[in-house]
């Protein structure tokens, strides 16, 4: 069984934009206000081993399962019966950059999993997913105004 959820939001924002708060640890903690912390090393390659903080939990250890630069990225948190997985998506089109971000829930504990720790999740996709897009927009016109000056 996988519980699943998705949240897909459009922007003008550039894939290479986007990519680098995907895969920049620092940018984690700004672009997700549950979380505290992000440490993995940089460039972050698919079997690499890293670390996620939330505020008032214990670390989880993650590994990255998936990296298309441009295009997707993934990586999961083992847990006893069960993984969570949190898949990242991009695609162009023609009305901008279709971003999603998703959890899902496998394993047979999925059942469990999905309602106590996927929902809670899920729920905050939408808020993240608008920081990601917003910051990698920001990024861009910083680095703009940067090279004019």
């Amino acid at each position: 069984m996988t519980w699943r959820r998705h949240y897909t939001h459009l922007t003008t924002a550039t894939a290479e934009a986007v990519w680098k708060r995907w895969t920049t640890p620092e940018d984690w903690a700004v672009d997700d206000p549950d979380l505290r912390r992000a440490d993995f090393a940089v460039p972050a390659r698919v079997g690499a081993k890293g670390r996620v903080v939330n505020h008032g939990t214990p670390a989880q250890t993650f590994t990255f399962t998936e990296l298309q630069p441009g295009v997707a990225m993934n990586f999961r948190i083992a847990l006893p019966g069960a993984v969570l997985s949190f898949p990242h998506r991009m695609r162009q089109t023609p009305n901008g950059l279709s971003v999603t971000h998703g959890v899902e829930v496998s394993g047979p504990l999925a059942a469990v999993f999905g309602p106590l720790v996927g929902r809670r999740i899920a729920a905050g996709l939408p808020a993240v997913l608008r920081l990601v897009t917003t910051n990698a927009l920001a990024d861009t016109a910083a680095a703009a105004d940067s090279a004019a000056e």
